[in-house]
């Protein structure tokens, strides 16, 4: 990873990750469902990369892996497609539809 993305010391050995991770405490908001009644949610991210990125455990919502949601933050960009792989109690992390641009 040449010392640019955060790997965890905790990382599985079936690492899903293709790009490097990058630490950002960023606000981010969160529409779950598209049809009535969607939720949005105000979260804030923990780190991100190209690929994906991780949300601090949201407190008054739930959500399963493969669910599909949009989010948007400042690092991010508007609104972006994205799934959720993994619920853990550190964060909320997804995989976007499609990679940000380089």
């Amino acid at each position: 990873m040449q010392g640019t993305g955060v790997m965890g010391a905790g990382q599985p050995r079936d690492e899903r990750r293709r790009h490097p991770r990058y630490p950002a405490a960023e606000h981010a908001t969160i529409l779950i469902g598209a049809a009535a009644p969607a939720a949005l949610v105000f979260g804030q991210t923990l780190n991100w990369s190209r690929g994906g990125a991780c949300l601090k455990a949201p407190s008054r919502f739930a959500v399963q892996v493969g669910e599909q949601f949009n989010v948007a933050s400042p690092p991010l960009g508007r609104e972006r497609v994205a799934r959720v792989v993994d619920v853990t109690p550190r964060g909320l992390h997804f995989a976007f539809e499609q990679d940000l641009p380089r």
